[in-house]
């Protein structure tokens, strides 16, 4: 026979399983920072970059982005589909030592089942000409998701400097 404390830790025990699994699998804010982290690793650069991982990266890319996608970073022409953002980056050529994207300081707020935006801070490290060490750019920037197909693609990415102080 069992206690009533029993059942009532098994529930308890129960409903942070449940929360757990729901906040690992199932809540769009993880999903859509996941895949923040894919598109940041596929532009990133290993300092010995073969021509195989760099086709590799350009094909997850492009899984990544929506075929209707607009990108603007600030001064210059906005980009207005999915081939060219991907031409765009395959046409950057990486310093020798590498260059590392990483999205920090993402806040990210999901406005149905199916949107979501993003707003980030992206940092690029790439190594110092004269020095070799390393050299860090950040911008702050707003993407826009959307869930087609069962995955979330950027439809939109929007960048400015950031403001400089007086």
């Amino acid at each position: 026979m069992r206690s009533n404390g029993s059942v009532y830790v098994a529930a308890v025990f129960a409903a942070l399983v449940g929360y757990f699994v729901y906040q690992w699998w199932f809540n769009p804010a993880r999903a859509i920072k996941q895949r923040l982290g894919q598109v940041a690793a596929a532009l990133s650069a290993p300092a010995a970059d073969s021509d195989i991982g760099r086709l590799e990266r350009l094909a997850a890319l492009r899984r990544y982005l929506a075929d209707d996608i607009r990108v603007d970073i600030g001064g210059a022409q906005p980009i207005a589909s999915r081939d060219a953002v991907v031409g765009a980056v395959a046409a950057l050529k990486p310093p020798a030592g590498g260059v590392d994207v990483q999205f920090v300081d993402t806040q990210v707020s999901v406005d149905s089942e199916s949107t979501g935006r993003a707003y980030l801070t992206v940092e690029v490290t790439t190594p110092d000409r004269q020095t070799g060490r390393p050299a860090v750019d950040s911008r702050e920037a707003v993407v826009t998701l959307a869930r087609r197909g069962g995955e979330w693609v950027i439809t939109s990415a929007e960048s400015r400097p950031n403001p400089t102080r007086p």
